[in-house]
C-alpha cells in the first residue's frame, strides 16, 4: 500500500486500497486513530474531513473542493464506519466524492479526521494534515510522493526529500536541471538530497520512469531560500505600493508572526525566486522590497505569497483582478481591463502602475453644504441604470439637480466580493469596484457633480470585511474559516448582534490605523465630501451577544472609538460630513450628535402609517426632528426611505386604509398623491434629509423583489406615466423650497404637531414662516392651520394667497391633500406634465427586438440597443410628445443579432433640441418598437 505523510513517521496512520488510486477508482480509506497525534483515541464515530491537493493548491493545507465544513456535525457524507480498535473506515469514488472536473489534474487527497463535535482532530504527529497521493487514471504511471509542495522551500543545509513511486516496476531516474542525480529499478525511487550553502536559487527536479514500452515524465520546481534579510524599510514608505520615481516602487507588507514573503508577478512570471525574497524591518512587523526597473505608465500584476500558504494581493492596491467575477464587467462600463493571469497564480490579484494618468480635475473649490441643508440622494449604481456605470448618472445629473438635491450618497463603491452585490461585502479598501467603471470616470462622476454643487458621500464599511479581504486571509484559521486569534485587525467572532462577514476590531491600533487611512484617501484622492459610515453601532467589543437592547445601550467604549475617529478624520480634512448608522439608544446618539457626527433618523413606519391613512403609530415627530430628540445641533439625518427599508409606495398599494372607492389608498393614483403628502411632511422639516433613489416616483417594487439585496428593475419609465411625473414635479417643488430658501430651514425654531390625522409643521424665521397641514385621514376634513401671525400668507405649491385674520383657522382639505404656506412670496413651482402620444404605451415595444436605450435619461448621446431575429431594413425616427418628427435615420439592411444605434440630441438640420421627452420608434420589416427617451439639460 501506498502512504504518503506530511511528517517522516513510518507508522501508517491510513492505508488506502487500492495500491495505486486514482480519482476514478472506488478506493477505501483506513483511519489508524491509535497512530499520529492519537487525538481520537477511542472516539466511536469518526468523520473525514477532507479536500483535494491540486494545481491551485498553495501548500498542503490549501484544499479545493473541501467536502463539508469542519462545524458541520453529523453529516453522513463523511461518516466513516469504526472497525474497532481505533480503526474507521470510509470508501468513494473521488471524481464524483468531490465534484472533480473532468479536465482537473489531481496530485493528493488531504484529510483531517474529527469527533461530532469538530473539538478533536486527528492528524499526523506533527501536527500537519494527512496527504495520500494520486495516480494519474490509466496505464503505466509514476508520481512525486515526495517532494509535495509546489514548489518545496528548503533552507541551505536542510536537506530535500526525494521520492518518485511508479504503479509498475521501470527504470526510475530523477535529474537537477537535467543532470541525472539519482537512477533505480523497482517500484520507488527515494533519497535525500543535503543542500550545499551555496545554492541559493530555483531549480527544476524531473524524472523518468521506463517500463520498456512506455516512459513517464514529470517536473517540478523547489526553492533554496537564504536567510531573510533583516533592514529597515526606506524612509518614508508606508504600508502597501510607494511609487518612489517613474520606474521604482517600495512593497511594504505589514505581516508580524510571518516567517517570509515573496513577491510574485509579471516582473517574475509568477515564480518564487529568492531574488524576489521580500526584507523584514528590525521590528519584526514589516515586510518590504523594492522592484526597480518598470516601464512607466505599464500595468503589473503582482501577488505576495506569505509562508508558502497564502497568496493576496495588497492590502492597499488601488486597482483588484478578480478571477471569480471579472468575467462580468462590461468592457463598455470599464474599457481595455487587463487580463487576470490565468494558469499562473490564484486568488485576487493586485496592480502597480508608475506614472499614471493623472485625472484633471474641473472643480477645485467645491463648497460643500451646509448640514443643516443637506437633501441626500441614496444611489445604488447598479439599480439605477441598465448599464450601472458612473457615465449614466453623470448623465442624469441634470435630473438629479432638477429635483433640487445637494448631494449623492453612493452605496459602497469600494472593490467587494461579487459583482451582483449591495456593496457591504468590502474586500479591499482603496480599490474602486469595477463593476461601475474606471477609477478616473468615478473622479468624472465626483467632479461633474460638484460642478453642479452636489456633494458626493461615500458609504463605508469598516465594522467588517468579507472572505476575500487579505487582512481576514493574512490571519485565518484554515479550519473554521474565522479570524484566527492572533488576527491584528479582526475579532475571532462579533462581540454584538447583527454581524455580517468578518467583525473588525475597533480597539485594535491596526485597525484604528486602516480605517484612518481608508477615511482620508478616499476624501484625499477622490474629493468626496464625507462618509455615511455602515452599521456604526458595532465599533465595539463589549459583549453583547445577540440581545440587541443590550447592545443599544450607552457604550463609552463605542463612544470613544467614534469620536477618536471622527477628530483624526476632521484633522485631516477639516469640515468634511461624517453620517453614522447608528440607530441606537438617545442618550449614546445624543453624545455623538453634539459631537458633530451626523445620525441616521429612521422615520419609516410612522411615515408608512401616515401615507397610509392610518392614525397608530403614525407620529413622526420624534423619528424625524432633533429639537424632540434633545440634540443641540441639527444632526439628525431623517429619511422614509433608504437602502434597507421597505418602499412606502408598495406598501401603500399593499395595506393602504380606504373609505369609499374615491380614496383608496391603495390605488395607484392615490398612492402617489400621498407619497407628495409625506415628502412635504418630510422635507419642510429644519435638518438634514435622505431618500432613497426613485422614492421621487413612486417606485413600488418590494425590497425582497428576487431577494432583499437582488437586482431590482430599473424603472426610468416611470416618467412616461403623468401621474409620477407629477409626483417629481412635486417632490422637486418641495426640496428646492429647502435648499433654495435654507435661512428659513435653519430655523432651531419650530414644532410638530403629528399624533392625529391632522397634521402640522411649524417654522418660525426671520427670513421666512412656513406653516405646513395636511388631512392624512382617508375622508374630507376641516384641518387646523395654527398660522403663526395673521396677514397675508402664500399657498406655495398652488401660488395663490389666504388673507389669515384668525390663526387658529381650519381649512377644507381632500383625504391626502396638504398645503404648505409662506409669509413670503415664492415663484409658483412648476408642476406642469408632459402627456404622451395618444395610443401610445410603454409596453408597445416587441419582445422580439428588446429595444433598451442606455443612458437614459442622457445630456450627450444615448444608445439604443436591439436585436434583429433576421436581417431587416431599419427605420429610427424620434418624435416630441406632440408627434412633431424631428429626426430620423434609415440604415441600409442589418445583420441578424444585437445592434445599435445612436442619437445625440439634434435634430435633421444637426440642431440640438431642447430638453424634455422624445419618442423614439423603431421599424425593421413590420416590427415595430418604442421607447421613451428624456434628454436633460
Amino acid at each position: 500500500m501506498i502512504v504518503c505523510f506530511i511528517s517522516n513517521t513510518n507508522a501508517q496512520i491510513v492505508s488506502v486500497t487500492p495500491n495505486y488510486p486514482t480519482i476514478d477508482d472506488s478506493i477505501t480509506i483506513e483511519f489508524d486513530a491509535a497512530l499520529g497525534n492519537a487525538a481520537l483515541v477511542g472516539v466511536p464515530v469518526v468523520y473525514a474531513h477532507t479536500g483535494v491537493i491540486n494545481k491551485f493548491s498553495t501548500d498542503l493545507g490549501d484544499w479545493e473542493h473541501q467536502k463539508s465544513p469542519w462545524d458541520s456535525g453529523d453529516d453522513s457524507t463523511i461518516r466513516m464506519t469504526s472497525l474497532g480498535g481505533n480503526r474507521h473506515r470510509i470508501g468513494f469514488r473521488p471524481r464524483t466524492f468531490y465534484g472533480i472536473g473532468a479536465n482537473e489534474e489531481v496530485r493528493a487527497l488531504a484529510f483531517v479526521f474529527r469527533n461530532e463535535a469538530g473539538t478533536l482532530a486527528g492528524k499526523n504527529a506533527d501536527g500537519t494534515d494527512i496527504v495520500v497521493p494520486i495516480y494519474p487514471s490509466s496505464g503505466f504511471s509514476a508520481i512525486f510522493a515526495a517532494p509535495m509542495e509546489r514548489p518545496e522551500v528548503v533552507a541551505l543545509g536542510a536537506q530535500l526529500q526525494v521520492n518518485v513511486q511508479a504503479n509498475a516496476p521501470g527504470l526510475i531516474t530523477v535529474f537537477q536541471d537535467g543532470i541525472p542525480i539519482g537512477q533505480s529499478a523497482g517500484l520507488v525511487q527515494q533519497f535525500a538530497m543535503t543542500i550545499p550553502g551555496n545554492m541559493v536559487g530555483r531549480y527544476d527536479l524531473s524524472f523518468t520512469a521506463d517500463n520498456g514500452t512506455t516512459v513517464v515524465r514529470d517536473t517540478l520546481s523547489y526553492v533554496v531560500q537564504p536567510p531573510v534579510n533583516v533592514v529597515n524599510q526606506p524612509t518614508g514608505s508606508r504600508d502597501g505600493i510607494n511609487y518612489m520615481n517613474d520606474s521604482t516602487v517600495v512593497l511594504v507588507l505589514l505581516a508580524p508572526y510571518k516567517d517570509y514573503v515573496y513577491v510574485i508577478g509579471d516582473f517574475n512570471d509568477w515564480q518564487m525566486d529568492p531574488a524576489y525574497l521580500m526584507n523584514r524591518t528590525p521590528d519584526g512587523l514589516r515586510y518590504w522590497f523594492e522592484l526597480g526597473g518598470l516601464t512607466p505608465a505599464q500595468e503589473y500584476r503582482f501577488q505576495y505569497f506569505v509562508d508558502h500558504q497564502i497568496k493576496i494581493g495588497d492590502p492597499y492596491t488601488e486597482k483588484v483582478l478578480d478571477p471569480f467575477n471579472d468575467n462580468g464587467v462590461n468592457n463598455l462600463v470599464y474599457p481595455n481591463l487587463i487580463d487576470y493571469p490565468d494558469g499562473k497564480t490564484t486568488e485576487l490579484v493586485s496592480i502597480l502602475q508608475t506614472a499614471k494618468p493623472e485625472y484633471n480635475w474641473q472643480v477645485n473649490n467645491f463648497q460643500r453644504p451646509d448640514n443643516r441643508d443637506l437633501v441626500i440622494y441614496e444611489l445604488l449604481v447598479r439599480d439605477f441604470s441598465i448599464r450601472h456605470d458612473y457615465t449614466t448618472i453623470i448623465d442624469s445629473l441634470s435630473y438629479l439637480k432638477t429635483l433640487g438635491i445637494n448631494a449623492i450618497e453612493l452605496m459602497p463603491t469600494n472593490e467587494f466580493d461579487g459583482n451582483q452585490s449591495w456593496g457591504y461585502g468590502p474586500a479591499f479598501y482603496f480599490a474602486p469596484d469595477k463593476y461601475y467603471g474606471t477609477e478616473n470616470k468615478l473622479k468624472e462622476f465626483i467632479d461633474s457633480c460638484h460642478a453642479r454643487g452636489i456633494a458626493v458621500i461615500m458609504d463605508g464599511v469598516f465594522n467588517h470585511m468579507f472572505g476575500q479581504s487579505p487582512f481576514l486571509r493574512l490571519y485565518q484559521d484554515r479550519g473554521t474559516g474565522k479570524p484566527a486569534g492572533n488576527n491584528l485587525w479582526f475579532n475571532v467572532d462579533a462581540p454584538h448582534p447583527l454581524g455580517v462577514g468578518y467583525d473588525l476590531n475597533h480597539s485594535s491600533g491596526f485597525t484604528r490605523a486602516l480605517v484612518d487611512s481608508a477615511m482620508s484617501y478616499w476624501a484625499q484622492e477622490y474629493r468626496i465630501d464625507g462618509w455615511r459610515l455602515d452599521l456604526s453601532k458595532g465599533f465595539t467589543n463589549t459583549f453583547s451577544g445577540q440581545d440587541i437592547g443590550v447592545w443599544s445601550q450607552y457604550d463609552q467604549s463605542r463612544v470613544d472609538n467614534l469620536q477618536r475617529l471622527a477628530t483624526h478624520f476632521w484633522t485631516h480634512n477639516f469640515g468634511k460630513y461624517i453620517i453614522l448608522e447608528h440607530l441606537g439608544g438617545n442618550d449614546e446618539e445624543t453624545v455623538l450628535a453634539n459631537y458633530g457626527m451626523m445620525l441616521w433618523g429612521k422615520a419609516s413606519e410612522p411615515y408608512y402609517q401616515s401615507a397610509m391613512g392610518y392614525e397608530q403609530n403614525s407620529d413622526f415627530s420624534w423619528f424625524i426632528s432633533h429639537q424632540h430628540r434633545g440634540w443641540t445641533y441639527h444632526n439628525l439625518v431623517g429619511f422614509i426611505e433608504s437602502h434597507d427599508e421597505q418602499r412606502a409606495m408598495y406598501q401603500n398599494i399593499m395595506y393602504g386604509n380606504s373609505s369609499t372607492p374615491a380614496h383608496d389608498c391603495s390605488d395607484t393614483t392615490v398612492a402617489l398623491k400621498r407619497m407628495a403628502q409625506i415628502a412635504a411632511f418630510w422635507a419642510t422639516v429644519p435638518g438634514p434629509k435622505m431618500m432613497w433613489q426613485f422614492q421621487e416616483l413612486g417606485y413600488d417594487y418590494p425590497i425582497e423583489f428576487g431577494c432583499r439585496t437582488c437586482p431590482k428593475p430599473i424603472r426610468w419609465n416611470y416618467l412616461q406615466d403623468s401621474r409620477r411625473q407629477l409626483l417629481y414635479k412635486k417632490f422637486a417643488a418641495i426640496i428646492n423650497l429647502k435648499t433654495k430658501y435654507p435661512e428659513a430651514f435653519r430655523s432651531g425654531s419650530y414644532d410638530i404637531s403629528a399624533w392625529g390625522k391632522q397634521k402640522q409643521i411649524h417654522v418660525n424665521s426671520t427670513a421666512m414662516n412656513v406653516t405646513v397641514a395636511g388631512n392624512f385621514d382617508v375622508v374630507s376634513q376641516n384641518t387646523f392651520t395654527g398660522f403663526q401671525h395673521t396677514g397675508r400668507w402664500y399657498n406655495y405649491m398652488a401660488g395663490d394667497s389666504l388673507e389669515v385674520t384668525d390663526v387658529n383657522m381650519t381649512i377644507a382639505l381632500l383625504p391626502g391633500d396638504f398645503r404648505i404656506y409662506t409669509d413670503v412670496r415664492l415663484p409658483k413651482p412648476d408642476l406642469s406634465v408632459t402627456v404622451l402620444p395618444v395610443g401610445v404605451t410603454e409596453d408597445e415595444a416587441p419582445s422580439d427586438m428588446d429595444l433598451t436605450a442606455f443612458p437614459n435619461p442622457f445630456s450627450g448621446s444615448t444608445t439604443l440597443a436591439f436585436r434583429l431575429p433576421k436581417p431587416a431594413n431599419v427605420t429610427m425616427e424620434v418624435y416630441d410628445l406632440v408627434g412633431v418628427l424631428v429626426y430620423k435615420m434609415e440604415l441600409p439592411k442589418s445583420a441578424a443579432g444585437e445592434q445599435q444605434l445612436t442619437w445625440d440630441g439634434r435634430n435633421a438640420l444637426g440642431m440640438r433640441v431642447s430638453a424634455g421627452t422624445y419618442l423614439c420608434k423603431l421599424t425593421a420589416d413590420g416590427m415595430q418598437g418604442f421607447k421613451k427617451l428624456v434628454l436633460a439639460d
